[in-house]
């Protein structure tokens, strides 16, 4: 069974090589405030972690290579998330590309493609992950896939029969909670249950940014790609009694429900403790209900909850 996860990614930049630079493994071991935090990546990490430390006091400056952080989401969320970004004072470079780094043993000067330089007294690097592949997988014939990744079946089986692999090394969505998920799936599947498979579960997963950013199943264009009728309804949270009573109304709910069967298919939830609200969309979708049942629910008010069923209820016609 392998299952060796992954590392941070190293990003080919000139002069990083021997740079003591932070990652999400090491940057919990720093002892004192850097008056100033240079963030390479737009991702969730160096977003969760930028905007610690700009709420801690630094100032934060994240380098970004495309037009809007956490690329991966809708731009509605993006744009949530740089409003509230703006507020807490940090310095946004986007479609900006990084060219060389260096450090003179206490400030980091990073040039980027446009001929600017940064200044730093800390530098957080957060470009993605690379596989920990064990170094006696070729010669054990383990084949890898196109991304460097273990390669494995549905049944989480390799190349080589008998031989395993699970979570991140296997290419899985790399969350935790997928990854002990996989355990299940495999401990079933070796005892004969070959109806568990890689993806037999609905994905869900949280940003820790704030506001937080709550993700299950397909977006709207994920869904239409799909090949979905869908209809999709938006519910913003200035709409939302306890987000009004708490003053967090930057973020929205967002669903996306198929038109023929009334299943939902995903949603996108920005606001206040939407990684626990998120929740309520799983167990919908794990239980294979529709869009009407969430809106016939009675949730409690006044709670972010209650905004939910107002969202379905969107669909009535």
């Amino acid at each position: 069974m392998i299952d060796t996860g992954t590392r941070p990614a190293v990003p080919h930049i000139a002069g990083i090589t021997g740079v003591p630079y932070l990652t999400n493994l090491t940057f919990f071991e720093q002892v004192e405030l850097p008056r100033r935090t240079l963030v390479i990546g737009g991702g969730y990490i160096g977003l969760e972690l930028g905007q610690g430390m700009a709420r801690c006091g630094s100032d934060v400056h994240i380098v970004h290579t495309a037009e809007r952080i956490l690329t991966n989401e809708e731009p509605a969320v993006s744009a949530a998330l740089q409003r509230s970004f703006e507020r807490d004072g940090i310095t946004l470079h986007l479609t900006a590309t990084a060219r060389s780094i260096a450090f003179d043993g206490g400030t980091y000067t990073l040039a980027l493609a446009d001929g600017s330089k940064l200044e730093a007294d800390a530098l957080l690097v957060a470009t993605g992950r690379s596989p920990n592949v064990p170094a006696g997988a070729a010669g054990a014939g383990i084949a890898l896939d196109a991304r460097g990744y273990v390669a494995v079946d549905q049944h989480l089986q390799t190349s080589v029969p008998g031989v395993y692999a699970l979570g991140d090394i296997a290419g899985q969505p790399q969350f935790t909670h997928v990854s002990w998920e996989d355990y299940r799936r495999l401990k079933a599947i070796l005892n004969g249950d070959l109806s568990r498979t890689r993806s037999d579960r609905v994905l869900g997963y949280a940003v820790f940014t704030d506001p937080q950013v709550g993700r299950v199943g397909l977006t709207h264009e994920a869904a239409l790609k799909a090949g979905h009728e869908v209809r999709c309804v938006t519910l913003e949270l200035e709409n939302v009694a306890r987000a009004i009573e708490w003053n967090e109304t930057n973020g929205f709910y967002r669903m996306i429900v198929e038109t023929r069967t009334n299943a939902i298919l995903g949603a996108t939830l920005v606001g206040y403790e939407a990684g626990e609200l998120v929740h309520v969309f799983l167990a919908h979708m794990e239980a294979g209900s529709t869009w009407q049942k969430l809106e016939q629910s009675v949730h409690i008010h006044p709670t972010y909850a209650e905004g939910l069923p107002s969202l379905a209820r969107l669909l009535v016609s």
